[in-house]
């Protein structure tokens, strides 16, 4: 007797069939436009063409989900990344106890306990993005979370100091933050660290991970990793305050093309 697992829309001769694996790119290709056009636009255009670049990306990373990794994992990262990163920015939010004291803008829309709607959809993205690039550079249990939690912090610091850079939010707490390590608190870095490793130790780690499941994900990371340098060197008053993000998605992106063609 045998037993077949339905894990998302894949042809018997393995994979997803092209119409689905076209999917992602769309809404990838969407929010790339988006971001080509961001520093040109309007200033008053700008907040709402933000929230469709989240969205784009958050649409494409959970379609990839999705298609390659089964609609039983990529169910359960949803709920476990949206909801732990809603609860954490909702508790902060009342509390500052956390990350540390923030103040967020109404500029992105809707709000849910203070928290914009858009917030837990960049976390669940870059968490998501983090454990398909991390899964190419380490298979080892311990050690894929920690590098999936690493590079993935990286990628929210980069996406944080742009955040307030464009006015989003600000932080309150200032004390004793060097400006080599972005503009959110070190405490803020810490603990996004730690909770980002909880959510990937909640959700599993699954071994698929082959060169066409790895393409959109690791693509998007060194898009953003690009428009950050653009945004540090062109639009902000201070490079150094992107260096720390950028050393370590360089850092991520030079390890994970060493690791594919090393496995080739």
């Amino acid at each position: 007797m045998s037993i077949r697992v339905y894990r998302g829309p894949h042809r018997d001769t393995g994979g997803p069939t092209f119409g689905f694996r076209t999917i992602p790119w769309v809404f990838f290709g969407l929010g790339i436009l988006g971001t080509i056009f961001w520093p040109i636009i309007p200033l008053d255009r700008k907040d709402s063409l933000t929230f469709f670049i989240v969205f784009f990306l958050f649409i494409a990373t959970t379609a990839h989900a999705f298609i390659w990794w089964g609609m039983a994992w990529a169910a359960t990262f949803l709920v476990v990344s949206l909801g732990i990163s809603f609860s954490v920015l909702a508790i902060n939010s009342a509390t500052g106890f956390i990350l540390g004291d923030i103040s967020y803008t109404s500029r992105l829309g809707f709000q849910l306990l203070f928290v914009p709607f858009v917030t837990p959809l960049i976390w669940s993205s870059a968490i998501y993005i983090g454990i398909v690039v991390s899964r190419r550079i380490s298979r080892a249990v311990a050690m894929s979370p920690i590098t999936a939690a690493f590079a993935t912090t990286g990628l929210l610091i980069a996406l944080d100091a742009l955040f307030v850079k464009a006015g989003f939010h600000s932080w309150l707490t200032w004390i004793d933050k060097p400006a080599l390590l972005g503009l959110s608190p070190i405490k803020a870095q810490i603990m996004t660290f730690v909770i980002v490793l909880v959510i990937m130790l909640l959700s599993g780690q699954n071994s698929k991970n082959d060169r066409y499941s790895t393409r959109m994900p690791i693509l998007t990371y060194s898009w953003i990793f690009v428009f950050t340098i653009f945004c540090a060197r062109f639009l902000a008053d201070n490079f150094n305050n992107f260096l720390f993000a950028i050393l370590i998605m360089g850092y991520v992106i030079i390890t994970f093309v060493y690791k594919t063609i090393k496995g080739n």
